[in-house]
């Protein structure tokens, strides 16, 4: 199974988001623009996959309480890519951290070779290291982070800002993933969906 988790909740009492010249948005991001593009991949059209799995999480800003409810449906050979923002400094579209599986790296490189991304096997993020990939990766092996990069402040405390192209970008990253699913399943030998 492919799960895609996104956590929903945020730490304010109130919203906010303008858009920009040039592309970029500024507000309460953390973590709507990850929801944001996850809803974009799925009403695309593209997901149509029967071996694929979205979870809006909540209690990520406090507890990691909804990912510590979806680990207890998780089986060892899911694949979970957790999706939010990232303080990660970088020119690219998106980040991609704690892919620590080297396999899982390798494909990822491959399959989104024509994109703009970063990719680590730790955590460069210098505003927050502790996500819902913790909790995931207590089962799964194959789990990773797929960052908005954000710059403009601490994600947590107030708005920040991003590009809207980012949010597309990890839109078509989930997109060609889902598609080529099996793939990766081959690479890393995990069963077949």
């Amino acid at each position: 199974m492919f799960v895609i988790s996104c956590h929903a909740d945020t730490g304010f009492r109130s919203h906010k988001l303008e858009r920009l010249p040039n592309g970029l948005l500024r507000g309460h991001l953390d973590n709507f623009s990850g929801v944001y593009a996850v809803m974009k991949a799925y009403f695309s059209g593209r997901m149509r996959q029967n071996y694929l799995r979205i979870e809006l999480t909540y209690g990520e800003e406090v507890d990691m309480a909804g990912a510590k409810q979806v680990l207890e449906t998780l089986a060892p050979e899911d694949v979970v890519a957790v999706v939010d923002v990232t303080g990660t400094p970088t020119d690219r579209d998106f980040v991609i951290e704690k892919c620590r599986n080297d396999a899982l790296r390798g494909f990822l490189r491959e399959a989104l070779g024509s994109l703009s991304f970063d990719i680590y096997a730790d955590c460069p993020d210098p505003v927050s290291t502790h996500d819902e990939v913790d909790v995931y990766s207590q089962k799964c092996e194959n789990v990773f982070f797929l960052g908005v990069p954000v710059a403009g402040g601490d994600y947590n405390a107030g708005p920040v800002a991003c590009r809207e192209r980012s949010i597309d970008a990890i839109s078509e990253a989930i997109c060609i993933i889902a598609e080529r699913f099996p793939e990766l399943c081959r690479a890393c030998g995990l069963p077949q969906p």
